[in-house]
């Protein structure tokens, strides 16, 4: 009974079971925009196949993510892609947490199992806060943004109950050097964390120094494997190039969209300013404040959410009130409430939200049907209504039939629907076309007698390569969004796209993403000859490969 009572014991046999799960098929509820999942499968092929992130291909955040689920998926091989890309961070993040858990020691359990339960629901729900979408499903977009506020949590755990010293020190190593290579934007937002624990006096200039040495000698290290942190570092710079433009907008968009959290942490800052200037609490040093230390958690997570696009938004918040709690409880009722009240409505909501999200998406899922697929691996292991599963095997006639209407939309930069990649039906759409391409391709090679050993697709996702088990065309951008992440053509990009086998052109229904594609690499697929793999797709040969 006394090992029940261990908080560390849960957070041990939590990842036993969800290793357990992964080895099993497991079918979810597709959710909305879930192909960025299929980002993690392209990255899964290209480390397989030798490439290094950042120095062979382009990826849109920091490498640990794809080693994690590329290294999970060797030795899972059936896990449902969502789950192992959502639970594979649990490799750091897990021990970072025992950590953390193991300060308070067994005279202080509350505070441990306060620390645990939100870590476990934020890192075992694959759910954001906000849904685009009104039927129930897992949200397969957005994983990285939501790993890097899981970082920002137990880094925060630590900052707020941890104590001085070497621990510390290597915990925020650790930490940091884990932001840094999810997402460079929760290591800059940790980075002003850092620095107002040194200046609020909870972490001496000794350990900053020494978790600086320790995370820069981890990256030395990483260096050496063809130079990828300076890659990493120059494709960073290239991304903030091509958005710079759009930082504003996206301040209003959280501040709007995240009203229901940053309104009362704000008034709560201004009640515990109040109350810490009538001499009610005292902290040692005045950026130790409760106030100040909430200000600057909601202004980090503003920041940080500026460029995410779906997230478990703030939950970095918890361990500060219960710093702040720690702190208030021996007042007199009514500080106590009102603190007790606005923390409330920071923390339950998001809490809410993903838990029934979460927990909506797996009541229905008995009631839902798989995709009718045979080729598409662990694309398969998705689900949807009965309903949205008959709209989405009409599509592809659909789309055949009445291809000009879609064009001429996408020429105008418009989509087929305002929401598209959104909706369920498009998603799942996606998944069966997949699987018609690749027994197209494979009966294509057969009555051909050729063997395609590269293949590369003009659309966001490119799971091809680990379907068909083929290298994936190197120095490309991997979640290929012409808007924002694909750049201009370099030589170098050229050279590897022209000795592609084979580039997987989607042709209905037509997009405005889908053309800029071709427009941007049109150069480099001249004089290939083009076949027909289905009504919707086409297969562009490198010239010279076909037999005559």
């Amino acid at each position: 009974m006394r090992l029940l009572r261990a908080p560390l014991f849960w957070l041990v046999f939590s990842l036993v079971i969800l290793g357990t799960l992964l080895i099993f098929p497991i079918v979810i509820p597709i959710g909305p925009m879930y192909w960025d999942t299929y980002l993690y499968l392209d990255a899964a092929q290209r480390i397989r196949t030798g490439q290094i992130p950042a120095v062979d291909f382009l990826t849109p955040v920091g490498p640990l993510g794809y080693y994690l689920f590329a290294w999970g998926l060797d030795m899972l091989p059936h896990a449902q892609p969502l789950l192992l890309a959502q639970w594979s961070l649990l490799a750091v993040a897990v021990p970072l947490m025992a950590v953390v858990l193991a300060e308070p020691g067994p005279q202080n359990r509350t505070l441990a199992f306060a620390l645990l339960i939100p870590f476990l629901v934020f890192a075992i729900f694959p759910a954001n806060v906000q849904s685009f979408h009104s039927y129930p499903g897992l949200d397969g977009f957005g994983i990285y943004n939501r790993q890097s506020s899981l970082l920002l949590y137990v880094l925060m755990c630590g900052l707020m109950f941890m104590r001085d010293g070497r621990r510390l020190a290597i915990f925020c190593a650790l930490t940091m050097l884990s932001l840094f290579l999810i997402k460079i934007t929760g290591f800059l937002v940790g980075g002003l964390f850092g620095l107002t624990a040194l200046l609020a006096g909870r972490i001496s200039v000794k350990s900053i120094i020494i978790a600086a040495v320790i995370a820069i000698a981890g990256l030395l290290v990483l260096e050496m494997n063809g130079q990828m942190i300076s890659a990493y570092i120059d494709s960073i710079i290239q991304l903030v190039a091509a958005n710079d433009d759009v930082l504003l907008p996206r301040f209003l968009t959280v501040m709007s969209g995240k009203l229901d959290v940053i309104l009362p942490a704000s008034l709560l800052v201004l009640a515990l300013f109040w109350i810490e200037t009538g001499g009610i609490i005292h902290a040692g040093r005045f950026l130790d404040r409760g106030s100040v230390w909430l200000a600057i958690t909601l202004l980090g997570g503003i920041i940080l959410e500026t460029q995410n696009t779906g997230s478990q938004e703030f939950i970095f918040l918890w361990p500060v009130l219960l710093m702040i709690y720690q702190r208030l409880k021996h007042l007199q009722a009514k500080p106590q409430l009102a603190f007790l009240i606005l923390a409330a409505f920071c923390t339950i909501p998001t809490f809410a939200q993903v838990t029934h999200k979460t927990l909506r998406a797996i009541a229905v899922a008995p009631t839902y049907v798989q995709p009718p697929v045979t080729e598409v691996k662990n694309l398969a292991q998705v689900s949807t209504k009965k309903e949205i599963m008959e709209r989405t095997l009409l599509l592809k006639q659909h789309y055949a039939d009445y291809p000009q209407p879609y064009k001429a939309l996408a020429r105008q930069g418009q989509l087929a629907s305002w929401r598209l990649y959104s909706e369920l039906d498009y998603q799942m759409f996606w998944i069966i076309e997949a699987d018609e391409v690749v027994k197209a391709i494979k009966q294509f090679e057969a009555q051909n007698g050729i063997h395609l050993n590269s293949l590369m697709a003009l659309d966001f996702a490119d799971p091809f390569p680990w379907l068909l088990d083929r290298e994936a065309t190197r120095e490309i951008q991997i979640g290929a969004d012409p808007f924002r992440t694909v750049t201009a053509m370099t030589p170098e990009i050229k050279a590897a796209v022209e000795t592609t086998d084979g580039v997987l052109q989607p042709t209905c229904p037509a997009t405005s993403a889908r053309l800029a594609l071709r427009e941007i690499y049109d150069d480099a697929l001249q004089d290939r000859e083009v076949v027909q793999l289905d009504p919707c797709w086409n297969l562009l040969l490198r010239p010279g490969l076909l037999k005559k």
